[in-house]
């Protein structure tokens, strides 16, 4: 026990070691996760700042289109191809740009039939359902034309849409009525390009006063137009941040319309790593939503970290050097732990031997009055009665004296064994000395509840004893005290249960005996 002081404290100190290896462990890990992430959020972040660029760079060249049509005070095609040239090489996310204008229904015969003749001969104002073969949409009676009278590039592929009237198309009816109404840009629906691929459009209604309008020849786009940028979805993301990330991140964009419905611009899925990736590192999420005043979209990024990226040569090499001090630590630990793991056997013997009977392995007094002391502190705050019950054997004298003392320890060991089955956990019996038990019985409404126990207890003694000298019979006296009624300390309880005990010996023995029934 001299060292045990010595001991301690180099515990403490092999303890204090280890802790200290396991946070420099750890914040080298968390360091090395942290530079993953940060790296990871700066990707994220520019892909948005791209993203974002390209959408006010969209509504800046649909207000400069609109600007410019509404300068066009003639019949000037070509200065518009020119303007539409310079666009779409500026921004490689610019798909298309294409003009629509308003023709009143009754103008419409006379308008197309002057575009084949000057224009286009193969002109024709077509309806969506017309071209495509779908189910014609329903129209208000009455309602205005919007032919595209322009589009560049003029694709081969997307010829067959001039004089498509946009207001029967399903996705752009809705927004060009928006558009007109609001007065600024609105972002169509995604929806398929007739030549494949998918995408939106930025549409904004340019419409001239009545004093903008000049004399003399009238203007090919009319007085109403419908400015549009076609964005194909697939370039809306900056195409050399994407190529040098490569599958580390996930990315899904989303364009998010008036009323909050979504629709999927653009989804690359990440690579997912291994399980064992997925198990130790957490995925990394990034969100952005960009707005502009005609288009809103929301971006999701994530990634999956795999061991490799946290696991660089240098974080191996410093790590191994850890673990071999914590190896040694540890082996150091678990010698002394050893010896100290055998002294508190022995302290934990030691405390139960100074609680509990050798022979019988019951609570002896001294265990019997720390929870005496929990009784009735429950009865001063509670009002919980409970009940001391003294038991001694008949007649056991005689079984030392006629049978010896081995016969006599297996009596007191089987006693005890009957009595604890027939008690509840949260009651106590105790071997108070020779041949003599009081049993702590908690939790009684009253005394009968008592000398019912006390009968049980005395059934099941009063039963024939195996011993090595043969099967002896056995009974005993039983005296029960109640606190209150009979006291409020253990040598008060204990002195009436004697008493009441004592009373059932002159009674005849093999009887239970309140206290109440004796003179005190």
């Amino acid at each position: 026990m001299p060292h045990r002081p010595r001991r301690s404290k180099l515990i403490l100190l092999l303890l204090g070691w280890l802790t200290l290896l396991a946070v420099a462990g750890s914040l080298l890990i968390m360091t090395e996760l942290q530079r993953v992430e940060r790296q990871f959020h700066q990707a994220a972040g520019t892909l948005a700042n791209g993203v974002q660029h390209r959408l006010h760079a969209n509504e800046a060249v649909l207000s400069g289109l609109s600007a410019f049509l509404l300068a066009v005070d003639r019949d000037d095609y070509a200065a518009t191809e020119r303007y539409a040239a310079a666009v779409t090489a500026a921004h490689d996310h610019i798909y298309q740009v294409e003009i629509a204008r308003r023709i009143r229904p009754h103008d419409a015969p006379r308008l197309a039939e002057g575009l084949r003749r000057n224009w286009r001969g193969e002109f024709a104002l077509k309806t969506f359902a017309e071209l495509t073969g779908r189910t014609p949409a329903t129209l208000p009676p009455g309602a205005d034309y919007w032919p595209i009278l322009f589009i560049h590039p003029p694709l081969p592929d997307t010829l067959p849409i001039f004089g498509l009237r946009l207001e029967t198309v399903d996705h752009l009816a809705s927004t060009l009525a928006r558009a007109h109404v609001k007065g600024h840009a609105v972002a169509s629906p995604m929806f398929d390009f007739y030549e494949g691929d998918t995408g939106y459009i930025l549409l904004q209604v340019v419409e001239r006063s009545t004093d903008d309008r000049r004399t003399g020849a009238p203007n090919f786009f009319g007085s109403t137009m419908a400015s549009m940028l076609v964005i194909k979805s697939a370039a809306l993301l900056p195409a050399g941040e994407r190529a040098a990330l490569g599958r580390q991140l996930g990315i899904q964009a989303v364009l998010i319309g008036s009323e909050g419905m979504e629709d999927t611009l653009l989804r690359q899925e990440m690579d997912a790593g291994t399980a064992l990736d997925r198990r130790l590192l957490a995925m990394l999420e990034h969100h952005e939503r960009i707005e502009t005043a005609g288009q809103t979209i929301g971006l999701q990024f994530t990634r999956q970290p795999h061991l490799q990226d946290v696991l660089t040569p240098q974080t191996v090499a410093i790590l191994t050097l850890l673990l071999v001090a914590a190896l040694a630590a540890s082996s150091l630990l678990l010698r002394h732990y050893r010896a100290l793991r055998e002294a508190g056997i022995e302290h934990a013997h030691s405390a139960y031997l100074a609680t509990h009977d050798v022979l019988t392995g019951l609570p002896n007094r001294y265990l019997l009055a720390d929870r005496f002391a929990s009784a009735l502190h429950g009865w001063q705050r509670h009002g919980t009665r409970f009940a001391v019950i003294l038991i001694d054997l008949d007649h056991f004298k005689d079984i030392n004296d006629r049978y010896g003392h081995e016969a006599g320890d297996q009596v007191l060991c089987a006693t005890s064994d009957r009595m604890s089955a027939q008690l509840r956990s949260c009651d106590t019996v105790a071997r108070y000395g020779g041949d003599e038990f009081i049993v702590l019985l908690t939790n009684i409404l009253d005394a009968g509840d008592a000398l019912q126990v006390g009968n049980k207890l005395l059934a099941a003694i009063s039963q024939p004893v195996h011993t090595s000298a043969g099967a002896l019979p056995m009974s005993c006296s039983v005296g029960v005290a109640i606190c209150p009624d009979h006291g409020t300390d253990l040598d008060s309880l204990r002195r009436r249960a004697d008493m009441a005990m004592y009373a059932a010996k002159q009674s005849g023995r093999h009887a239970v005996v309140l206290s109440a029934d004796t003179t005190a």
